[in-house]
C-alpha cells in the first residue's frame, strides 16, 4: 500500500523541483547580502569583492540547505507485508525505481505523531502532513505486528 504525504512532488521532475525548492531560500540570502551591500555602498566601502563572494557563498548555503531538505523530507512510504519503503522528496522525483525495502519493529502514535522504526532508522510522521495518516498508522502497526510475529516464530 503506499501513502503520499502534501509534499510528494507528483510529476514534477527533479531540475524543476530543484528551482522550485531553491526559490525562496536563495531570494532570503540574496536580499541579505544585497542590504548589507547597500548598507556598505551607502557607507562609502569598496563593495565588489565582498558583494560577489557573500552573493555566491550565499547561494551555496541555500542551494545546500535546500538540497538536504529535499533529500530528508519524506515523500511517500510503501507498506508491504512486513516491511515499508520510506521515500524522500528527491527519490519520488525520479524516474520509477524499487525502493529498498526494510522491516517495520515498532510503529507507536503519541500526541499526534507517529513513530515507526523503520530498518535501522526512526522515522515520525506528522498527521499535518500525510492525508491518509489513520490508514498510514495502521498499516505501519499490522506491518509491525508481522515483524514480530516472525521474530517470534523464528526463535520458538
Amino acid at each position: 500500500m503506499t501513502f503520499r504525504s502534501v509534499h510528494h512532488p507528483g510529476a514534477v521532475a527533479r531540475p524543476w523541483l530543484a528551482l522550485q525548492a531553491q526559490a525562496r531560500p536563495v531570494a532570503l540570502a540574496l536580499l541579505a547580502v544585497m542590504t548589507v551591500g547597500l548598507a556598505a555602498a551607502l557607507e562609502g566601502q569598496p563593495i565588489l569583492w565582498p558583494f560577489v563572494t557573500g552573493a555566491a557563498i550565499a547561494y551555496g548555503l541555500a542551494a545546500s540547505v535546500t538540497q538536504y531538505r529535499l533529500t530528508t523530507l519524506l515523500a511517500q512510504v510503501e507498506v508491504v507485508g512486513a516491511q515499508a519503503a520510506p521515500q524522500s522528496v528527491w527519490q519520488a522525483a525520479a524516474e520509477p525505481v524499487a525502493a529498498p525495502f526494510e522491516g517495520v519493529s515498532s510503529a507507536r502514535l503519541a500526541h499526534g505523531e507517529l513513530t515507526a522504526g523503520i530498518g535501522d532508522t526512526v522515522v515520525s510522521f506528522e498527521r499535518a502532513d500525510w492525508p491518509e495518516f489513520d490508514a498510514l498508522v495502521e498499516a505501519l502497526r499490522a506491518a509491525a505486528r508481522e515483524s514480530e510475529a516472525g521474530l517470534v516464530a523464528q526463535v520458538g
